[in-house]
């Protein structure tokens, strides 16, 4: 819950940890001139490389008016200004989760989910369980008109994926939709194919990347990739009247984590839902955070209308906190079900190379598009090939128009990359966004089996950071039953370490461990590397005189605890614009 300016003191009386002290200093010059609020005494990592700590901050408006030290702030303290002693305490400034899902992880909480998760919500069943479980679940569910369930994993496959035939002998009088691990494949039994209209003379969505999965004869298989199957999702998927108190939850969640600034990073066909309920929510006043909504592409048929139905939901629900100038585009898939678009052919099958939602000429003609409307644009692009190809468009525009397109440019995971095009990042001026808490999952859990050798090289940020590129860092939570990765103190720590959090020291290491990043680097992806991706470095993501007042109390000093510790760290308050968000109780 969003606490009112009004109950600041109330909500502070209850830290432990923070005494609070009124003024005694009384001027004669105007309330106006003085601050509303000011914290001294505190051990503030300010981001800003010019003035890097600082020890006391004074709010006014919303905004910083002063950033130094306790002396140096007398001139701000009025007869109303209220003072708060931190007592040493390790302040950041508002932290940035720059690609997330709180949309998609409420639609996605609508579908039933198996009850086969490890400790992070990673499924860790079997064939046999899946049949198992949909044969129990079908007969105590007989009046569901269809069965819309995840997840399976990948690797209780092979190459060619599950058939229709296996779940037909349990339910073939409705539709059956069960989505494996990653969300980017689903297995479907004959019903569902057939109410798709999905026959072995039909056309695929995008051939080689969205497509229906064919046996030698053409027949479909029953595996959907990527997101063909999306007509018949969105008819049998529809979000209830919970979803907003289900987004409410994870933006709650993420306020409790110090997040003050999100990039919603696409709902797939629930665009219209997920920004009217949010709407709502921001009209109430009710949001405890900022959100960057997107216009998703997942298809190549979205792109056509893309920047009008952008407008069209910036007009319809943009307000205080919720705005929207970004448009995704799912330009390739993921390595574990061979939809990443590489330069060279996965290891495991010499047929395949991937490819990408559409080619270079009409990714470079929408980026104009983008360039004349001032859009942003975030790309998810896993392969070597589709990074590549992003920046050949963006290279392009650059060099037609003789200066950096005014569409901000982000490749978003970047699971495998070209040693030839790191420096094209610093060069071009592209954002890398990455999400670290995968960087603690070893290669089997991420699928990079499909890789080959290939797999000892994913997911280097370093290299970007030593080249002096813009790196930020996110959580991509999609899902509600995980909901704690997307602690980003959890991020900073993997990130950092390149090991998950349950073992430790002795968990292992995604190799390469050379790549492992700073600790100022990753605190610097989660605020102001995240506030220019948004492209509101002049507003965000630093504690600098003229900026919003965003900021951080934290429990502990993150440079002085142990590297296997930094998700543990607590957040004790949030404030947003100078105004309380979270209070640890």
């Amino acid at each position: 819950m969003i606490i009112k300016k009004r109950l600041f003191w109330r909500a502070l009386a209850l830290m432990a940890s923070i005494s609070l002290t009124s003024t005694s200093i009384v001027s004669t010059a105007a309330a106006g001139d003085f601050a509303d609020l000011i914290f001294t005494d505190a051990k503030i990592y300010t981001v800003d490389t010019s003035k890097p700590w600082a020890q006391t901050v004074a709010i006014k408006d919303g905004r910083f008016v002063y950033v130094g030290d306790n002396e140096g702030v007398e001139k701000w303290i009025g007869s109303k200004t209220e003072t708060v002693d931190l007592g040493g305490k390790f302040v950041l400034p508002g932290l940035v989760d720059s690609h997330t899902h709180p949309g998609m992880s409420a639609v996605y909480s609508e579908m039933t989910t198996m009850p086969f998760t490890d400790s992070t919500g990673m499924p860790y069943t079997s064939r046999k369980d899946t049949l198992a479980w949909l044969k129990k679940f079908s007969k105590e569910n007989p009046d569901l008109p269809a069965i819309v369930a995840g997840s399976w994993r990948v690797a209780d496959f092979g190459p060619e994926g599950p058939n229709k035939r296996e779940l037909d002998e349990i339910v073939s009088d409705r539709p059956v939709i069960l989505m494996e691990q990653w969300g980017h494949s689903q297995w479907m039994n004959s019903k569902a194919l057939e109410m798709l209209g999905v026959t072995r003379n039909s056309e695929d969505p995008a051939p080689g990347l969205a497509f229906f999965q064919r046996d030698s004869t053409g027949e479909p298989t029953g595996l959907s990739m990527e997101y063909a199957h999306l007509p018949l999702w969105k008819k049998l998927l529809r979000p209830t009247e919970k979803l907003s108190s289900k987004m409410l939850t994870i933006l709650d969640y993420l306020s409790s984590q110090g997040v003050t600034s999100i990039l919603d990073a696409g709902n797939l066909a629930y665009d219209e839902e997920v920004y009217a309920a949010l709407s709502q929510l921001d009209k109430k006043g009710r949001l405890p955070l900022r959100i960057e909504g997107s216009y998703h592409i997942y298809l190549p048929n979205r792109i056509d209308n893309a920047v009008a139905e952008l407008k069209r939901l910036r007009s319809a629900y943009s307000g205080d906190k919720l705005t929207l100038n970004t448009i995704k585009i799912h330009f390739d898939g993921i390595a574990p079900v061979y939809t990443s678009a590489l330069l060279s052919p996965y290891s495991d099958n010499a047929k395949i190379s991937g490819t990408t939602l559409f080619d270079e000429s009409r990714l470079l003609v929408f980026m104009r598009e983008l360039h004349k409307e001032k859009i942003d644009l975030h790309i998810h692009v896993t392969g070597d090939n589709a990074a590549r190809i992003a920046l050949n468009a963006y290279e392009a525009i650059t060099d037609e128009i003789g200066k950096q397109p005014d569409t901000r440019l982000t490749l978003c995971h970047l699971d495998y990359m070209s040693d030839e095009d790191v420096p094209r990042f610093r060069q071009l001026g592209v954002v890398a966004n990455f999400t670290p808490h995968w960087h603690g999952l070893s290669e089997t859990e991420l699928g990079f089996q499909t890789l080959g050798e290939r797999k000892n090289r994913t997911m280097r940020a370093k290299p970007l950071l030593d080249d002096g590129a813009v790196v930020s860092f996110s959580s991509d939570q999609y899902s509600l039953e995980a909901l704690a990765q997307a602690n980003p103190f959890l991020g900073m720590q993997t990130g950092h370490n390149r090991q998950g959090v349950i073992g430790g020291i002795a968990a292992p290491v995604l190799p390469p461990i050379e790549d492992r990043v700073s600790l100022k680097n990753m605190i610097k992806g989660y605020t102001y590397s995240g506030a220019y991706q948004l492209n509101m470095e002049d507003q965000l993501g630093s504690i600098e005189v003229g900026k919003k007042a965003d900021m951080v109390v934290l429990s502990d000093n993150l440079f002085e605890v142990n590297r296997y510790e930094l998700y543990k760290v607590k957040v004790e308050t949030t404030l947003l614009d100078g105004e309380v968000v979270f209070n640890l109780q």
